[in-house]
């Protein structure tokens, strides 16, 4: 656990936000810095924690909700948007341009399911993340 705990600290300090399920592992990235009126990704990833996989067949949904000053490129996406979608698992991009410098505030969320050959496990993780515009 300690080492888990570890993990996370680690991450969280890259300037990731990681949340870790016990059955999965959910990693968002968002950019290090932004420019107004720049286009920039803020990636997603989430894949099944040992026996557990990504259900591909799961109807995935991500949102988005920018703050005021953002235009989210697709604010409401399905695995048919993303990068990569397989068992081993799954990587979104979120594109968005601010026309406002300061800190800006995302919020949204994340609906999945990961299995085992006996068990299934539907989830929904809430997702935030911050990006400084300059």
């Amino acid at each position: 656990m300690k080492r888990v705990f570890a993990s996370i600290v680690a991450i969280l300090a890259l300037s990731s936000a990681a949340v870790a399920g016990g059955k999965y592992k959910l990693v968002v990235t968002p950019p290090t810095s932004a420019k107004k009126d720049v286009k920039v990704t803020t990636t997603l990833h989430f894949e099944g924690a040992r026996p557990f996989h990504v259900n591909v067949d799961y109807p995935v949904k991500l949102t988005i909700t920018a703050p005021s000053g953002v235009k989210v490129e697709k604010a409401s996406q399905t695995q048919k948007d993303a990068v990569k979608f397989e068992k081993e698992g799954a990587d979104f991009n979120v594109e968005f341009t601010p026309s406002e410098t300061g800190k800006k505030s995302f919020t949204g969320e994340l609906k999945f399911a990961v299995c085992t050959a006996t068990e299934c496990a539907p989830s929904s993780e809430k997702i935030a993340f911050d990006v400084e515009v300059n």
